[in-house]
């Protein structure tokens, strides 16, 4: 097969790989990518707020309704309350970032001596935090 024949091939098979599986390149808008780069940042901030203890600067990026059902003197309340269930925190794990339901959700795992919870922080179209979640997603048995 010529030279010519096997780039043409290729560049034809790259076409298709950034199209994506529906041969459209809507698959990854400008818009989602943006929405997912805003909400990267926003769970950056949160994380280093909670991990300075500075619940007002982690309450920054809620919208509006988030901060008004969870405000930085219950969310204080419940990450304080983390290590009494778990143990001491010994690291936050890398996060990912996808689309869940139509929003884009950033989750890390937070990593106790007893436990790991799973932060999911979701966003809103603008970017926004629109919720706030701490699940538990492996509890140990203390010894």
């Amino acid at each position: 097969m010529p030279i010519r024949s096997l780039t043409i091939a290729f560049l034809m098979g790259m076409a298709f790989v950034l199209a994506g599986p529906t041969g459209s390149a809507a698959a990854q808008s400008p818009a989602n990518v943006s929405v997912h780069a805003l909400c990267d940042a926003h769970a950056g901030t949160l994380f280093d707020a909670l991990d300075n203890a500075s619940y007002d600067a982690a309450t920054a990026d809620f919208d509006a309704a988030l901060r008004e059902r969870y405000p930085p003197a219950k969310l204080k309340q419940d990450y304080e309350a983390l290590p009494s269930a778990y143990g001491k925190m010994l690291g936050r794990g890398r996060p990912h970032t996808g689309d869940v339901g139509g929003h884009t959700v950033v989750m890390a795992p937070l990593i106790f001596e007893r436990g790991t919870v799973t932060a999911e922080i979701h966003c809103g179209a603008d970017g926004s935090v629109s919720d706030l979640r701490l699940q538990p997603t492996q509890v140990m048995t203390k010894p």
